[in-house]
C-alpha cells in the first residue's frame, strides 16, 4: 500500500504555516503590552477581524496544495499582517483606530533660593527638546503633549539650596501607533546643574546655551540627537547612543577633549579638534582654558558628527 493510499487517498496535507504567524503575533503584542513598551487597545483592534476570515481563505486555496503552496501562503500572510501594523504605526485613522491622546500638560517650580539642581530625565518617545528659561522666577517650566493618556511622573525633592528633579514613566516605555510625546523642558540659567537625560527612541535637541552644567549625561536608543554645549564652565560629559544619528556643538571658546568609542558609525569629527590617537581628539588650548568640556561618546550603529560652534 502507498503512502497516499495510506492516508486515504487524498496525499499528505502539509502543515499550515498561517495561523501559527497569526498566534505569534498576538502573543508578541499582548507581551509588549503587558510589558508597558506598545500600549494596545484590543478592543479597538479587534474591529480588523475580517481580516482572519481573507487570510483563512488563502490558506484553504494555497496553503493545503503542496510545500510552494504552503511557503506562498506564509508569505502572503507576512504580507498581509505587515502591512496591517505599518498602517497601525503610520495611519491608524486609515484603520478606524483612534488615538488616545493624553493632551497638554505643564509642571513649573519656582526657583525658592535653588543653587544647585540634579535633573533626571527619562523621555520614552516622540520629541524632546531643552533649552534655558528667559528671565524667569520659575527654575522649571515644562510643556508636555501627552500621547496617550498615561501621565508621566513628576518628582521634586529640596534639601536646602539643593534640588532634585525627576521626570518619566517610570518602568518600561511605551508606544502609541507611531505617535510619542512632545516635551518641552526650558531650565534657569541661575544655578548649577546635573543633567541625566534618557531618551528611548525619537528626536532630542538639548540646547544647553546659557545653562551652568557641570556634569551631562545622555543615553538614546534610536533616533536623532543635537545636543549644544554651554559656552563657558567646566563640563564632563557622557553620551551613549545605540542606533541613530548624534551631533555635538562645541561652542568656540571651550577647550575640548574628545574620547570616542564607536561600533559600525561614521564620524565627522572636525573644527578645532585635533586627533591624539586613536578615539582621543583635543583642541589646541586644552588644558590651559579655564571653560573646557571633557567629552565621552559612545554609540553603536549610526553618524557621529561633533563640530565647532
Amino acid at each position: 500500500m502507498t503512502e497516499k493510499e495510506e492516508k486515504g487517498g487524498h496525499g499528505y496535507r502539509q502543515p499550515s504555516l498561517v495561523w501559527p504567524v497569526i498566534l505569534i503575533t498576538a502573543g508578541v503584542l499582548f507581551l509588549l503590552s503587558n510589558l508597558g513598551v506598545l500600549e494596545v487597545d484590543f478592543w479597538n483592534l479587534w474591529r480588523l477581524w475580517p481580516v482572519l476570515l481573507i487570510l483563512a481563505g488563502l490558506e484553504i486555496i494555497v496553503g493545503r496544495r503542496s510545500v510552494l503552496g504552503n511557503v506562498i501562503g506564509l508569505v502572503l500572510t507576512l504580507v498581509i499582517i505587515g502591512g496591517l501594523v505599518l498602517l497601525m504605526v503610520v495611519s491608524p485613522e486609515r484603520l478606524g483606530l483612534e488615538r488616545r491622546s493624553g493632551g497638554p500638560m505643564r509642571l513649573e517650580e519656582p526657583i525658592s533660593g535653588a543653587e544647585q539642581v540634579n535633573l533626571v530625565v527619562d523621555f520614552a518617545a516622540g520629541e524632546l527638546a531643552l533649552r534655558a528659561l528667559d528671565d524667569s522666577p520659575s527654575l522649571i517650566v515644562c510643556e508636555l503633549d501627552l500621547a496617550t493618556e498615561r501621565q508621566p511622573q513628576w518628582e521634586v525633592g529640596r534639601d536646602s539650596d539643593e534640588v532634585k528633579l525627576k521626570l518619566g514613566y517610570g518602568s518600561g516605555s511605551f508606544s502609541s501607533w507611531g505617535r510619542g510625546d512632545t516635551w518641552e523642558l526650558q531650565m534657569s540659567p541661575k544655578v548649577q546643574l546635573d543633567l541625566d537625560v534618557t531618551v528611548g527612541a525619537g528626536e532630542a535637541d538639548l540646547d544647553l546655551t546659557g545653562l551652568d552644567v557641570r556634569q551631562l549625561t545622555v543615553k538614546t536608543g534610536a533616533g536623532r540627537s543635537v545636543i549644544i554645549l554651554p559656552r563657558e564652565g567646566i563640563v564632563n560629559a557622557q553620551v551613549t547612543g545605540g542606533v541613530g544619528q548624534l551631533t555635538i556643538e562645541i561652542p568656540a571658546r571651550m577647550a575640548a577633549q574628545v574620547r570616542l568609542s564607536r561600533g559600525l558609525s561614521g564620524v565627522d569629527i572636525g573644527g578645532r579638534l585635533e586627533r591624539q590617537s586613536e578615539g582621543l581628539y583635543q583642541t589646541a588650548d586644552w588644558g590651559h582654558n579655564d571653560n573646557s568640556v571633557d567629552l565621552r561618546i559612545e554609540l553603536g550603529v549610526g553618524m557621529v558628527t561633533v563640530r565647532d560652534r
